[in-house]
């Protein structure tokens, strides 16, 4: 049963899947953007990312999950200058896969034992629009969870507790909150991943 069947939540309405080009080069308003809500289920070990407060709700409340607040800001909508996200979920794995890869998500569906979702949302696909910042992706192999963060220390704690390095998916907005970042933590194996960090862009 796919993920989104077990919320009783639909992700946001999706073209057909197939290769789109990409929006004209002229970057959209930020103030469009909405959380990207971040969630962990330490046993299942599966990070998983939606900008439906309502399943990200549900998620926490009924299967597992715990609030690690909101890990960036994207478009809900197609906005000049970005592509679609896609998510994709592996029931026997508990896995959450989410790229920009149209290709990729196919493959993940085809060879990999994983349901397409639709569209998570919307992201740049580099950084040519000013106030955006990368959003890395990883993956455990052993635990087969995918993990995205825009923290860079985050991501170095990862390495080294069993994640690859596997690039950066996209740009993003990072949320910024009373002049703080604030990066939610989980633990693998006891290892606090990320704390709250003062921003040293607050305000901008």
């Amino acid at each position: 049963m796919k993920f989104s069947q077990i919320l009783t939540a639909s992700l946001l309405p999706s073209p057909p899947r197939s290769p789109s080009p990409r929006a004209r080069a002229s970057c959209p308003d930020q103030r469009r953007a909405v959380p990207w809500y971040r969630a962990f289920n330490a046993k299942a070990v599966d990070h998983f990312y939606t900008t439906n407060e309502g399943e990200f709700n549900r998620a926490v409340a009924n299967l597992g999950y715990t609030n690690e607040g909101i890990a960036a800001l994207i478009f809900t909508q197609l906005q000049p200058g970005t592509v679609p996200f896609y998510r994709d979920f592996n029931s026997q794995k508990i896995d959450h896969f989410y790229t920009t890869n149209l290709q990729e998500s196919n493959n993940a569906v085809q060879t990999g034992g994983y349901t397409a979702e639709g569209i998570t949302g919307w992201i740049y696909p580099d950084s040519s629009c000013r106030g955006t910042v990368p959003l890395f992706r990883l993956f455990n192999p052993t635990r087969v969870d995918h993990f995205y963060t825009t923290n860079a220390n985050e991501r170095n704690t990862a390495l080294q507790n069993g994640y690859n390095n596997e690039g950066i998916v996209g740009y993003v907005i990072p949320f910024r909150l009373q002049g703080y970042v604030p990066y939610s933590c989980f633990s693998i194996n006891g290892v606090k991943m990320a704390e709250l960090r003062l921003s040293t862009a607050a305000g901008a």
